[in-house]
C-alpha cells in the first residue's frame, strides 16, 4: 500500500506544480472574469449614457410633455418646430431621432424617424401612444379612469405545470425545474472539458513512462495494480484540488460582491442555495461518475501508446464517445421522454449526460435514477476490472500496430499468462 501511495503522490504533485495545471485552473477564472468585467462595463455604460436627443412634433401639447418625463431618457429639443428643421437636424447630427405625432379626431397617426437610437424603445413608446389613444376614446365616451381599467385589465391565469408518472400527477415547481434543468446542462459541459483535460493528463502518465523504457524500471519494485491505481488517484486528487478551488474562489466572489447592484440585477430572484443543492445532489453523482469512468477509459487506452505521439489518438475513441453522450444530453434536454433519450439514459457511457435532463424535467422516478446509478458505477468497477487486466497485460508491449492490433496482442499475452498459471499451479 506504500508504494501506491507513493506513487499518487508522486502523480499529484508532479500535476500540481506544472505550468498546465496553473493555466488550466486560472483559464476558466479568467475567462468568466472577464465575461463578467464586461458585463458591468455595459451595464454601467447604459446608466451613465447620455440622453437621446429627440425632436417631437405634434399638435397635442400633452402628447410633448408626456415624452419629456425622466423615465425616458430623452432630451427634447423643443426648437425644432416642423418636420423641415428636424430633418435637416438629423441630417448634420444635431438630434438622434424625431417623432410626428398628429391626432387627428380619436386616432394617433405616429412615425418616428432614428439613427437606431430608439430601437429598444420603439415597443414601449408604441405602447404608451395606445394607451393614449385609449384615454382619448373614453373621454369621447365619457368613460371614467376606473372604467377604462376594467375595459384593459388583463385576464388572470393562475398556470400549474404537472408532471404525471405511472398515473399519478405532481405539481411541479417552475424555478425549481429551470434550475435543475440549467444544472445538469452546466454538469454537462463540465464532464465533457474535465474527461477531454484528465484524459489526456492520465493517458500522458502513462504513456509517457512507456515511452522513455523507464516502466520497467518502475515495475520491477512496485506492481502493475499498484502503478495502475496510484496513477488514477493521483490524477482524481489533481482533478479534486481543481474544483476545490472553483469552489473557494466562487464562494468567496460571490459573497464579495453579493449585495452590489449588478450582481443583485443579475442573479435576480435566483436561490442561490437551491442551485448549489441541485448541484450537490444527483447532478454531482453523476459528474464523479461520468468523469471517473472516462478517466479510467483513458487510463487504457494510454497504456496502449507506446510513444507520447501515439496518446492523441489513443484518447480520441473516449473524446468521440464523450461528444456523442454530450449532443445525446442536449437531445433529451429537448425531448427527455423520446425513447431514444429513454433508451440512452440507461446506457453507462451516456447516462452522466442524458439521465440529469430527464430527472430535471420530472419524466424519471427515483428507482430508475438509482437504478441507473447503481448500473453506471457497476459499469465503472468492470472496466476498471478490465482495464486493469489489459493494463497488466499491455504495459511493457512495444507495438507500432494500430489500437486494434495491440489490443489483440494484449489479449493474447493474457490468455498466455492465464495458461501460465494454470500450468503453474
Amino acid at each position: 500500500m506504500s508504494k501506491f501511495w507513493v506513487i499518487t503522490k508522486e502523480v499529484y504533485k508532479k500535476n500540481i506544480k506544472s505550468f498546465g495545471f496553473i493555466v488550466m485552473v486560472l483559464a476558466p477564472i479568467l475567462l468568466v472574469g472577464f465575461i463578467a468585467g464586461v458585463g458591468y462595463y455595459f451595464s454601467q455604460q447604459d446608466q451613465t449614457s447620455e440622453p437621446t436627443s429627440v425632436a417631437i412634433l405634434s399638435n397635442d401639447p400633452e402628447l410633448q410633455a408626456l415624452f419629456a418625463s425622466e423615465e425616458w431618457n430623452f432630451a427634447v429639443v423643443e426648437e425644432i418646430e416642423s418636420e423641415q428643421d428636424a430633418r435637416s437636424a438629423l441630417e448634420n447630427e444635431q438630434i438622434e431621432a424625431y417623432m410626428i405625432i398628429a391626432a387627428e379626431g380619436h386616432t394617433l397617426q405616429s412615425e418616428i424617424v432614428h439613427t437606431n437610437a430608439l430601437s429598444s424603445q420603439i415597443p414601449m413608446i408604441a405602447e404608451v401612444l395606445s394607451n393614449y389613444q385609449t384615454m382619448m376614446r373614453a373621454n369621447e365616451m365619457d368613460m371614467s379612469p376606473e372604467e377604462v381599467q376594467t375595459l384593459t385589465e388583463p385576464v388572470e391565469i393562475d398556470e400549474s405545470v404537472v408532471s404525471v408518472y405511472e398515473g399519478a400527477m405532481t405539481e411541479e415547481d417552475l424555478s425549481g425545474r429551470l434550475i435543475q434543468e440549467w444544472s445538469a446542462y452546466a454538469i454537462s459541459i463540465a464532464i465533457v472539458v474535465f474527461i477531454m483535460t484528465y484524459s489526456g493528463i492520465i493517458a500522458e502518465e502513462v504513456a509517457n513512462e512507456k515511452g522513455t523504457r523507464i516502466m520497467e524500471i518502475i515495475l520491477s519494485s512496485a506492481s502493475a495494480t499498484n502503478h495502475f491505481f496510484g496513477k488514477l488517484a493521483g490524477v482524481a486528487l489533481v482533478m479534486l484540488t481543481q474544483l476545490t478551488i472553483y469552489a473557494v474562489v466562487g464562494t468567496g466572489t460571490y459573497l464579495y460582491f453579493r449585495d452590489t447592484a449588478f450582481v443583485s440585477g443579475l442573479i435576480g430572484e435566483l436561490d442561490v442555495v437551491s442551485v448549489l443543492r441541485e448541484l450537490m445532489g444527483y447532478t454531482l453523482i453523476f459528474f464523479v461518475a461520468g468523469v471517473l469512468m472516462y478517466v479510467i477509459l483513458a487510463a487504457f487506452f494510454g497504456s496502449l501508446a507506446t510513444k507520447m505521439e501515439d496518446v492523441n489518438k489513443a484518447v480520441t475513441p473516449i473524446v468521440f464517445i464523450a461528444l456523442a453522450g454530450f449532443y445525446s444530453g442536449m437531445f433529451a434536454f429537448a425531448s427527455p421522454e423520446n425513447s431514444m433519450a429513454v433508451a440512452l439514459s440507461y446506457v453507462p457511457l451516456f447516462t452522466p449526460f442524458v439521465m440529469p435532463f430527464r430527472i430535471a424535467s420530472g419524466t424519471v422516478g427515483t428507482g430508475a435514477v438509482w437504478l441507473s446509478i447503481i448500473v453506471t458505477f457497476g459499469f465503472t468497477g468492470v472496466i476498471s476490472v478490465i482495464s486493469l487486466m489489459f493494463y497488466r497485460s499491455n504495459v511493457l508491449v512495444y507495438s507500432d500496430t494500430n489500437l486494434i492490433g495491440t489490443i489483440r496482442r494484449s489479449w493474447s499475452i493474457m490468455q498466455s499468462n492465464k495458461r501460465a498459471r494454470n500450468l503453474r499451479a
